[in-house]
């Protein structure tokens, strides 16, 4: 995700944003969000997370998100997790040797525990 869509992806004019520094310590971030948290930019809940972002045409601005908006607009890497690297060969490796498998990814839920 391009830090730079976080505006839009959050519907947020970035116009509205308030300025930033080109960069900032983390120290100077907490204090943003410290005891009286700034609203998220896009719902208004206590921001948990604030960030700086450079927005093509208008320049950095203040990013402050709650807990849900700032995980929705954390940036993401294309390269699968090497956990997913590893899941993804033990699968080939089990239907190499034949053997009929599922990876449960979350409870059954009952009528699938009846069924088996």
């Amino acid at each position: 995700m391009d830090a730079s869509s976080t505006p839009r992806i959050l519907n947020v004019d970035p116009r509205q944003l308030p300025p930033a520094p080109e960069t900032t310590s983390g120290a100077e971030a907490f204090a943003r969000i410290g005891r009286t948290p700034r609203p998220c930019v896009a719902c208004g809940r206590p921001a948990t997370a604030t960030r700086i972002v450079a927005v093509p045409g208008t320049g950095p601005r203040w990013i402050d998100t709650c807990t849900p908006h700032m995980i929705a607009t954390t940036k993401t890497d294309a390269t699968p997790a090497p956990e997913s690297q590893a899941l993804s060969s033990l699968r080939d490796a089990v239907r190499h040797a034949g053997v009929e498998t599922a990876l449960l990814t979350a409870p059954l839920t009952e009528a699938e525990y009846t069924r088996g």
